[in-house]
Parts: C-alpha cells; sequence; structure tokens
C-alpha cells in the first residue's frame, strides 16, 4: 500500500476528480429507486409455506382484502337512513376503483342475501336503494340479523359496525389503493359516523409514510449529532467535516447502487443510511487523531509526508476493521428474508465503500490543508498525564487492568454467566403491528375493527375431502361444522364460514317453519337440489372462495383477533390437534394457510436466519481476525469483547421480556461488525507497542493513552448515531438503536478492560514473538547495521 498512499498524498486534485465524477453517477440512479412496502416480499418467494398460500388464494379466488368500516354509536347502529346512504357510497366509490374487483364487493348493499319461499330458492341483494325512513331501515336490520351468515363478518354483533370489503387485483399498488381509500373516506357524507380504514393497504400506507418521515428527520439528526460531537472531542472543522463527507458519500453510493441495480428499498432499508454514518466515521476518527499526533511531533513537516506517515500506520488497521465489519454485516445475507438479506449486502457495500474514501478522499484533501498546529498540542496534551478526562479515564482503567487482571476476568465470566440464564426467557414475535405505535392509524383501525368484528388476521384452512362431491357428504360437512365450533370456542375467532354456512342457511329458509332448520341436512341428495336451486338464482362464481368445483377441496375462513406470534401458534396448533383427532379418521387432511400461517412461519425464519448469520459471522470475524493476528489464539482472543457485548445485550432482552423481533434480530450481526473494530485498533497497536519496549505495563500504558482514547471517541460517535433510532417512527428500531448503542458502551469497556486484561496477564505469543513478515525482515537489517 506505499506506492497507493504516496499517490494519493502526491495527487490530490486526481483523486478528488475521479471520486465526484463516480459520485455523480451513482447518485443519478437515486431515481430509479424503487420503494417497497409489499408485506409478502419479504417472504422467500420459493418457500413452501409462501407458494401453498398462492396456490390457496389462486384456487378459491382469494386476494388481500381492503376494509373500509362505519361505525354508528347512535342506538339503531347503522341502521338509519343516513348511514345507510353513506354505506351505499362508499361501497360504490370502492368498487369503481380499478384496483378493487367489484363484482366480488362484500358490504350491506353488495352482499346477496338466501331467502326462500315454497320451493323456491332466491339469492337477492338486501337493497338496492337506501331506506328512506327509520321504518325501513329497521326493517332491513331484522333482515340482516335473520341471517346468520351476515352477524359477525359483514355487520357486527350490536349492529353499530358495518365493513366494507373490497378484494384487490393482484398487482397493484397497495400504498396507491390507501391513498384512494383516503380520498374516498374523504369525499364521503359523514355525519355522525365514524369511518375506519383497514386491511393490508393502510398497513403498507402507513409503512410508506413513516418511513419517509424516518429518513427526513433521522438522517440530518444523526449527522449534526454526529457532526457536534467529532468537534467537541477533537476540537477541529476538518475533524467534524471530513469523516462526515466520508459517509455521506457512502450512503449516495449504496442508495444510488440499489437504483441503478433496480433492488427494492424496503422499510427495513430506511436503517442503511443511519447505520452508514455511525459505522462509517469509526476510520475517519482514527486516521485524523493519529494525523494530529504525527503532526504535534513533526509539526514543520510537509503536510503530505505527514498524511502519508498516518496512512502508513493507519492502513492496516483500517482495511482489517472495514472488511470484519462488513463481514459481520453481510452475514446477513444468508437470511431467507429478502428485506434483510438487502439490508446486509448493502450496508455491508457502503462500510466498503467508506474504506475506499477513507483511504483516498480523505488523505487527499488534509494533504491539501494547512497543518493544524493548535488541535496537535491539544491532542499531544490529551495523553500526557495532565491530560483531560477521556486521559484520567483511560489512565483509572489502565491501573485496574494492571493491577487486577483477575477480577476483570472474573467479573465478565460473571456477566456471561447471567446473560446465558436469561436466554431461555427471549421470545420471538413477527406481529406486523407492533411495527407501529400504539397510537397510530394502523393500530387504532385494527383495535377498532377487532373490537366489532372479532378478528383482522386471515386464515384459511384448506380441508382435502379426497373424493368428488366430498363436501356434498352430510358427514363431512358435519366434521367441519364441528372444527368451526371449536375455532370460535377459542377465544380468538368469533366467526368463521364455509360452504356449511350456506348449505344450513339454504336449509333454514326451505324449512321456515322448523325451529332446528338451521343444520346441515341428514340427506346427501338434499344437500345437491339445495345448491342446484342456489344456482338457479345465484352467481356461479359465490362459493369460489369456499369450495371448489368438484367439491372436493373446501376452505374455511377465518379471522384472528391478534398477529402476535403466540397467538397465532396456538390457534394453528389448536386446529390441527382437533382436524388431527377428529377430521383425519374421516380421511379429511386439513391444512393451515393465509396471513396467520405465514406470519409463524415468519417466526421461525427470523430465529433460523438470525442463527445462521451470527454463527457465519462470528467464524468470518474469527478467521479475519486470526489471519491479520498469524494466530488462531489470536482471532479467538480479538472477538472475546464483542462475544461478551453481544451475549449481554440478549441477557437483557430475555430480562426485560421484550420480543425478539425482525429488526432486533438484526442487532447481534451488526454489533459484532461494528465492536470488533474497537479490539483490532487495540490489538494492532497494543502488538506495535509490545515489541518496542519489554516492559509489559508500559506497553499496555501506552496503547491506553493513544488508542484507547480514539476508541472511546469512536465508541460515543457510534453510540449517538444509534441512540437517533430512538427518535424512530417504528418501535422496534427504537428498540434496536437502544440495544446497539449499549453494545458499544459495553464492547468499549470491553475492550479496555477484558482485551486489556486477557492480553497483559497471558502475553500470548501473537502480541509480541510472532511478528509480520515485514517486520521480522526491518529487526534483522536494524540487528545487522547494529552490529
Amino acid at each position: 500500500m506505499n506506492r497507493f498512499n504516496r499517490w494519493v498524498v502526491d495527487h490530490p486534485w486526481p483523486t478528488i476528480a475521479v471520486f465526484l465524477l463516480v459520485t455523480v453517477w451513482l447518485a443519478m440512479g437515486f431515481s430509479r429507486l424503487h420503494v417497497n412496502t409489499d408485506i409478502r416480499s419479504m417472504m422467500p418467494q420459493e418457500h413452501p409455506v409462501f407458494l401453498y398460500n398462492e396456490w390457496v388464494e389462486d384456487y378459491f379466488a382469494i386476494e388481500d382484502p381492503a376494509v373500509i368500516a362505519v361505525i354508528n354509536d347512535g342506538g339503531d347502529g347503522v341502521f338509519t337512513p343516513p348511514t345507510l346512504r353513506l354505506v351505499k357510497h362508499i361501497s360504490e366509490a370502492m368498487a369503481a376503483l380499478e384496483s378493487i374487483d367489484g363484482d366480488d364487493l362484500i358490504s350491506l348493499s353488495a352482499v346477496d342475501n338466501i331467502t326462500g319461499e315454497g320451493d323456491v330458492l332466491s339469492v337477492d341483494l338486501f337493497f338496492e336503494k337506501p331506506p328512506s325512513n327509520a321504518q325501513e331501515a329497521r326493517a332491513l336490520r331484522v333482515a340482516v340479523f335473520e341471517n346468520p351468515m351476515m352477524v359477525g363478518t359483514v355487520v357486527s354483533k350490536d349492529g353499530h359496525a358495518t365493513a366494507i370489503m373490497g378484494e384487490m387485483y393482484d398487482g397493484y399498488d397497495k400504498v396507491e389503493l390507501y391513498a384512494d381509500l383516503l380520498a374516498i373516506v374523504a369525499a364521503s357524507p359523514v355525519t355522525t359516523e365514524r369511518v375506519i380504514i383497514a386491511g393490508q393497504p393502510v398497513i403498507e400506507g402507513e409503512i410508506s409514510t413513516l418511513m419517509r418521515s424516518d429518513l427526513a428527520l433521522m438522517f440530518p439528526f444523526v449527522i449534526a449529532s454526529t457532526a457536534l460531537l467529532l468537534f467537541v472531542a477533537l476540537r477541529l472543522i476538518r475533524a467534524a467535516v471530513l469523516p462526515l463527507l466520508v459517509v455521506v458519500t457512502s450512503v449516495v453510493w449504496t442508495v444510488g447502487l440499489m437504483g441503478w441495480t433496480k433492488s427494492s428499498f424496503f422499510a427495513i432499508s430506511s436503517l442503511i443510511p443511519i447505520l452508514l454514518v455511525a459505522i462509517g466515521v469509526a476510520a475517519g476518527i482514527h486516521i485524523i487523531h493519529t494525523y494530529l499526533l504525527s503532526v504535534a511531533t513533526h509539526p514543520t513537516r510537509r503536510a503530505a509526508d505527514t498524511v502519508f506517515e498516518t496512512m502508513q500506520k493507519m492502513t492496516r488497521p483500517v482495511v482489517m476493521t472495514s472488511i470484519t465489519t462488513a463481514a459481520g454485516i453481510s452475514s446477513l445475507a444468508v437470511s431467507p428474508l429478502r428485506p434483510i438479506q438487502s439490508l446486509g449486502i448493502f450496508t455491508a457495500f457502503g462500510v466498503m465503500a467508506a474504506m475506499v474514501f477513507s483511504m483516498t478522499i480523505l488523505p487527499a484533501i488534509l494533504s491539501l490543508l494547512p497543518l493544524p498546529l493548535k488541535a496537535a498540542r491539544r491532542a499531544r496534551r490529551a495523553e500526557a498525564v495532565s491530560g483531560g478526562t477521556v486521559s484520567r479515564l483511560v489512565r483509572m482503567l489502565s491501573a485496574l487492568v494492571v493491577g487486577r487482571p483477575r477480577l476483570v476476568m472474573a467479573a465478565s465470566v460473571l456477566i456471561g454467566l447471567i446473560s446465558l440464564s436469561a436466554l431461555p426467557r427471549i421470545t420471538a414475535d413477527g406481529s406486523m403491528l407492533q411495527n407501529f405505535p400504539v397510537s397510530s392509524v394502523v393500530n387504532l383501525a385494527d383495535r377498532e375493527f377487532v373490537k366489532y368484528f372479532g378478528g383482522s388476521i386471515p386464515i384459511q384452512i384448506v380441508l382435502e375431502g379426497g373424493d368428488l362431491d366430498a363436501w356434498k357428504d352430510p358427514s363431512n360437512l358435519r366434521a367441519v361444522e364441528g372444527l368451526q365450533r371449536h375455532i370460535e370456542k377459542s377465544g380468538h375467532t368469533e366467526e368463521t364460514r364455509s360452504i356449511v354456512d350456506y348449505i344450513r342457511r339454504m336449509n333454514a329458509v326451505m324449512n321456515p317453519d322448523d325451529p332446528a332448520g338451521y343444520r346441515v341436512p341428514d340427506s346427501q341428495e338434499l344437500v345437491a337440489q339445495y345448491l342446484l336451486l342456489y344456482s338457479l338464482s345465484g352467481e356461479p362464481d359465490d362459493f369460489d372462495d369456499v369450495v371448489d368445483y368438484n367439491y372436493k377441496q373446501a376452505n374455511i375462513r377465518a379471522q384472528i383477533d391478534s398477529d402476535h406470534s403466540p397467538v397465532v401458534q396456538r390457534v394453528i396448533q389448536d386446529v390441527d390437534s382437533y382436524a388431527s383427532e377428529h377430521l383425519a379418521p374421516l380421511g379429511i387432511k386439513t391444512t393451515v394457510s393465509g396471513t396467520a400461517q405465514i406470519m409463524a412461519t415468519f417466526v421461525d425464519l427470523i430465529i433460523t436466519g438470525q442463527v445462521r448469520s451470527l454463527l457465519l459471522g462470528v467464524f468470518l470475524i474469527a478467521c479475519l481476525t486470526g489471519f491479520m493476528c498469524r494466530s488462531i489464539i489470536g482471532g479467538l482472543v480479538t472477538v472475546l469483547p464483542v462475544a461478551v457485548a453481544i451475549l449481554l445485550n440478549f441477557g437483557l432482552l430475555g430480562m426485560s421480556g421484550e420480543p425478539l423481533t425482525v429488526t432486533i434480530a438484526l442487532m447481534s450481526s451488526m454489533a459484532l461488525g461494528i465492536g470488533v473494530d474497537y479490539a483490532i485498533h487495540f490489538v494492532i497497536k497494543y502488538q506495535n507497542e509490545r515489541r518496542q519496549r519489554s516492559c509489559p505495563v508500559d506497553a499496555l500504558t501506552r496503547t491506553l493513552s493513544t488508542v484507547g482514547v480514539a476508541i472511546f471517541y469512536n465508541a460515543l460517535v457510534v453510540f449517538a448515531g444509534f441512540l437517533v433510532l430512538a427518535m424512530s417512527n417504528f418501535p422496534p428500531h427504537r428498540v434496536l438503536g437502544l440495544l446497539v448503542a449499549l453494545n458499544m458502551l459495553v464492547c468499549f469497556v470491553g475492550t479496555v478492560t477484558l482485551l486489556a486484561a486477557v492480553l497483559h496477564w497471558f502475553q500470548p505469543d501473537f502480541v509480541s514473538l510472532r511478528l509480520p513478515r515485514e517486520g521480522t525482515r526491518r529487526r534483522k537489517e536494524s540487528l545487522k547495521k547494529a552490529a
């Protein structure tokens, strides 16, 4: 790297020109960036659960519904002429949208009612024109509540809410649909009613809104706070500006590359700019700190020569820390979840881009600027006995490590054991709703919908009867009815719907004088006759979502009242248990699908993906640091502080009861890649000092007073950078920011205490005896000259 560093400092303007040209070209990729808020795009497209769900939705003609609920808290509920006119208006406006399948719209003004008279079965709308007076509205209420299929699904059990549900055509943008729904509500003749929007469009629409708000708020704030901390720490304007120039440019390169490669910018991708700022300033801090010390030592030397000497000292640690950080974060690429893969790959690219800028643009600009003599003298004084607060803190730690190394190591072991004991208490949760504040539009709408309709998370239960017309067999139908009633008693689902409900309703209206008429008839021929009569009046596709054309496969549709993974998993396990006991003996195969099953699978993928990425990250970093130290022991010792820090973070997660979410699952790989940087800087400096000084105490003291101070500034800036995430609109991002910020402090303390104590107490060969090849050659040459 000697020739490269010399060329950069001797040719600063060509270096800057190339840098600007590439940056401008990559910045043009911003216009090509595709923001993706589709929740299902997070799933691996080839996963069996995802593929099966796609098949179910296609086979039974099911799409994600957009839901508008109209609520009237008055005495007559929604059954008043003005409210029914409002329902009609919204229903027609929704049906007119290009993205909505208007023919399958479900609402009081669009859904069919099954009635009968004599031997005639009729399927007609509840009303074509809204009731004009209270009497007609009350008559409609009676008709609705006489049909149990409407209660709890289209109209709430108390009559105070009604749902308007439209299924989206595949391929339409849910964010645009959400905007259309907001426009419909805004233009509707609302008087005393409340109108809420629920379903997937509101979730994805709000994700898009909050993601843009996060970037607009946090990115400028993290830039400003980082600049302030850098200036306060080093008391030099260029010390604040140049590292930020490096990281801002790395953000431009990374996001621009995402645009040029047509990669999706997911909601979690909004973390990338914040991460790159928090991570990327580290190299700049160490380079400028070393540069100031060199200026203080040679105040009259040419700037380019001082910068060259600085880069000669810092090339190895900067390259190694950047590679290990990128390796730790890129381990996220083995996750089966696409947004996490993207986050790992592009953040790792940004880290490497920041390394390139730190090795080129930063020294090029420094070589053009005059030497900062005052700042250099302050940096030198900070190392002296009379130094500032940071220096005194470092001396205290040095005394502790030198005097009580076994106590330091014992305390670390105790912290590790306590953290290990809390790991079994960690629970994973893939809830989408917990990504939003409790007071958000999304959560408010969901709570309202669950309050009136019992659930909002779709679940499909596919039933394979095996034979043609299996779902005309009364025994099979009663088995399905038993499963429905069992689900409804679980406490998480109030209403279910299947072909059984249609047949029970038809039997009831064809036997009006039978008090027990609302049941499955005993004769398969009678069931077939009802279905034939229905086909004469109803639409041929009315049953598409609950049974196939040959009556071989059926589907139970329901909605769960919570998307929290423990609840979803309990419901699925309960369904599977009941089905294996009561339906399997009849030859009926049962498979759970829908959003609920996807979420349950999502949690498993979080855990397996996190374990894989963490193990891969530890392996890669241990190999890299082992190569750096020319020692396997050296690699393991270097990762020791960050390993303890990660263990402590997970232990705190278990103690606090905070669930392991997708975002928090990223924490360990991030912390591994970032936190090991401190140890690498420390080990390299200690190696150099130990080989120059025979006294281990002097070597350790010198290391702590130089690189220890720089590590402190580094940790402080990264801590503040991640703490900015506490301002995020997404609660899991806040927890992630707090955990990683804490992790950075623990990594700093672990590096200057635990790592220092281990190196000082054991004096492993790699820090003193095993010299790099270049160092060995120089030592031999110096010995020859001395002879």
